[in-house]
């Protein structure tokens, strides 16, 4: 489920950005694809913060942690895992 709510909110954004409706893979580096503009990526992680209630350090925004849906499901998941201080 949340695999899907990210990668429906990836082509929401690229959709509002551009004319085509973009598909696109788990594991495709979205800034490789140019669906997403840096607006577009901030708001990304603005929205990843406010959906699953989570915090994400300025360190972690990488392409490593947040590249492609499926680096973002592990990420997230492992966010919700960690104990709240």
């Amino acid at each position: 489920m949340m695999r899907n709510e990210i990668r429906e909110k990836v082509l929401a954004l690229a959709a509002g950005r551009g004319g085509r409706v973009p598909t696109l893979r788990d594991d495709e580096v979205i800034p490789e694809t140019g669906l997403l503009d840096s607006a577009a990526v901030m708001e990304l992680i603005v929205w990843l913060e406010g959906h699953f209630g989570i915090e994400i350090d300025q360190a972690d925004m990488t392409i490593d942690n947040l590249g492609t849906v499926d680096t973002m499901v592990e990420y997230v998941s492992r966010a919700l895992a960690r104990p709240v201080a």
